[in-house]
């Protein structure tokens, strides 16, 4: 951790000692590889048979968790990289497959950044599809295949439909500078990705699909294919292969023993390891209806073969065998998750090569490794337990962000420095939060944290209800009220105010010295955004009466209170600089409410609509219709009408 985040200039943790986190989990892991060695070393106590058969165990163990555990590793690491880029926008968003298609770059990253990956490729619904392979790790039997130039890096394989339906594929080939140094048009290739089984199964379980190893017909080369329905506007599949040629030898140098055997075989017994691995694949690629893996079935003597013929399809099977010449095997059959599949792991590992390495420990080592082993294990669960509280209380805290709720009184505090940073930091992110939406509406907060408002400069069209409000004569009660009393008076008022709006839904857009803007159906769509509008504006007009019969009881002076509703097109989003910026909305809408409220004044109303709002929701309350005028700043004239209120 090169950076450390500070923060006792806020809340300064108590004067306990606290340890870091890395310093932790290292002293934790060091604790557990002691106390592991010291148990491992006093088994050997043992016998010299019983010995030897533990030591060519523990050789299985690490050859099946270092050949199981990196297929499982790598074909994570893939499927991870395929469900990012399945919804990046450079592949989801098109279908058009070009030399200069973004997804190419974005394709050779991924290569660059997953060596063990063979290609990556997408395929789209309307058949056009795009693969990237790399062609430096491939031998020269495989570049043939492909017919790569001789300083060919990469292969481009794009398949764009004809008008007629064909599907003719173009194969580009660039060198390690991204230069183009060949090119290929083939048009009779026949390739279609919708009749590829990575596509069809993938499009059909609608999310990643893990298939079991196969024959690739290009490369000749053994492969599995991890793929991800894409998520942007088209259709389509997105996947990646994993070339299994170099994972056999990886497994033979894992093999326990000199003389030891690894085999592994999925569920339909296809070949993934062998000790002769390249020959069976050579051999397969000749086979008479279709290139296909071996399979364990053709293994039909020796050690192996008798283990098998003995297994009967159970998922785990161990003990000992003899060869015809009398050599001892220890031999294990295990099963292990493949993807979404299944595979086993034969090992068998030769009793001589593991007799040499045995060596005899005090007893008394024994006991107090197993002493030292049972008292580290209730030391950590202890340790684990104190951490997982905390982050758990942490976990909440997150969640009342979310819901911009009431911050906690303190923040959570923990012995290990890092996780009491972290307590301190989503205190403050709380308390930062819920203060931040007292200054801004909380959907338009809510719709930033959930990213479903951008924070860009720009907006959209939406039809939108705005409202306008206004205090009648507030110039002269301003001039002959004390300021301290008016301050008070006003923020009681803009309370009842905003009380009412946000009741129906209203987005209050700002204060405007004594006058409030209010505009409905944004962020956040609202059918009846324009009864929601003239309800608001009759609660607040009756609020206000209320108010005003205190402020009279009180001695000062009441608020009379105009608006004006409109409803209309206006352009909804953030305006302003780079560094300040407001949600709010522009257009001739506003520009109209804000017209009808001062309309009030020469008619002497309280209320004005314009006819859109009549027309619109007429039936839910009562209008009078005044006089059609062309109000300032406009050029076409308008109805305009006094909203009564509510119909019965």
């Amino acid at each position: 951790m090169s950076k450390e985040i500070k923060l006792n200039a806020i809340i300064r943790p108590n004067d306990r000692l606290t340890l870091t986190f890395r310093t932790s989990i290292t002293l934790a892991v060091m604790a557990f590889i002691i106390a592991l060695a010291v148990l491992l070393i006093a088994i050997q106590v043992r016998a010299l048979h019983w010995a030897t058969k533990e030591a060519a165990s523990a050789y299985m163990d690490a050859t099946s968790t270092k050949a199981s555990g990196r297929l499982q590793t790598e074909m994570t690491a893939i499927a991870s990289l395929v469900r990012v880029l399945a919804t990046s926008s450079s592949v989801a968003e098109s279908n058009e497959g070009t030399e200069i298609d973004p997804a190419i770059a974005l394709f050779k990253t991924a290569l660059q950044e997953l060596p063990q990956i063979d290609s990556i490729y997408a395929g789209f619904e309307n058949g056009a599809s795009l693969q990237v392979r790399r062609t430096s790790d491939l031998n020269e039997e495989q570049r043939e295949r492909l017919r790569a130039t001789p300083n060919a890096d990469i292969a481009i394989n794009l398949v764009r439909p004809g008008p007629g339906g064909e599907l003719p594929m173009r194969r580009i080939f660039e060198d390690r500078q991204g230069n183009d140094v060949g090119q290929l048009d083939l048009w009779k290739y026949g390739y279609d990705a919708r009749k590829r089984p990575w596509y069809s199964e993938t499009m059909k379980a609608h999310r990643s699909v893990v298939s079991l190893p196969y024959l690739s017909s290009s490369i000749g080369a053994p492969v599995i294919t991890i793929g991800a329905p894409l998520r942007g506007k088209v259709p389509g599949v997105l996947a990646a292969d994993l070339k299994l040629d170099t994972f056999s030898d990886f497994v033979q140098t894992q093999r326990p023993g000199e003389h030891g055997i690894v085999l592994i075989f999925d569920s339909t017994g296809s070949l993934i390891a062998h000790p002769d691995f390249a020959q069976f694949v050579t051999s397969a690629m000749t086979h008479p209806s279709k290139p296909q893996l071996p399979n364990i079935k053709e293994i039909d003597s020796g050690v192996a073969a008798a283990v098998l013929q003995g297994a009967h399809g159970r998922e785990y099977y161990d003990g000992s065998i003899s060869d015809e010449q009398g050599n001892g095997y220890l031999f294990r059959l295990a099963k292990f998750p493949l993807g979404e599949h299944s595979a086993k792991i034969l090992l068998l590992g030769a009793q001589r090569d593991f007799v040499q390495d045995v060596r005899r420990l005090e007893f008394t080592g024994l006991i107090l490794a197993t002493i030292a082993g049972a008292a580290f294990v209730p030391a950590v669960w202890m340790f684990g337990n104190g951490m997982s509280r905390s982050l758990k209380d942490i976990t909440a805290q997150a969640a009342r962000i979310e819901k911009m709720a009431a911050p906690d009184p303190l923040p959570v505090t923990s012995r290990i420095k890092e996780i009491c940073e972290l307590g301190s930091t989503m205190n403050l992110a709380q308390r930062t939060i819920r203060s931040f939406a007292r200054f801004v509406p909380k959907e338009i907060v809510r719709g930033v944290m959930e990213n479903s408002i951008s924070t860009e400069l720009g907006g959209i069209r939406r039809e939108v209800t705005v409202v306008f409000t206004d205090v009648s004569d507030f110039t002269s009660i301003a001039e002959f009220a004390d300021p301290d009393v008016l301050m008070h008076q006003t923020s009681r008022y803009f309370s009842v105010l905003t009380k009412a709006f946000l009741a129906e839904g209203g987005t209050v857009d700002k204060f405007i010295g004594d006058a409030v803007m209010v505009f409905w159906n944004a962020p956040n769509a609202q059918p009846d955004h324009i009864e929601r509008a003239c309800r608001a504006v009759l609660a607040s007009r009756m609020a206000c009466e209320k108010l005003n019969a205190q402020f009279e009881a009180e001695g000062v002076k009441p608020f009379f209170t105009r608006f004006g509703i409109h409803v209309g097109e206006a352009v909804v989003g953030n305006l302003g600089s780079t560094e300040r910026m407001n949600y709010t909305a522009l257009g001739n809408t506003v520009n109209l409410a804000a017209r009808l409220e001062g309309l009030n004044k020469q008619f002497g109303t309280a209320i004005l609509v314009s006819e859109g709002v009549y027309l619109r929701v007429q039936h839910c309350f009562l209008f009078r219709l005044l006089d059609s005028v062309v109000a300032k700043g406009m050029t076409k004239r308008t109805r305009i009408f006094e909203l009564v209120g509510a119909a019965t």
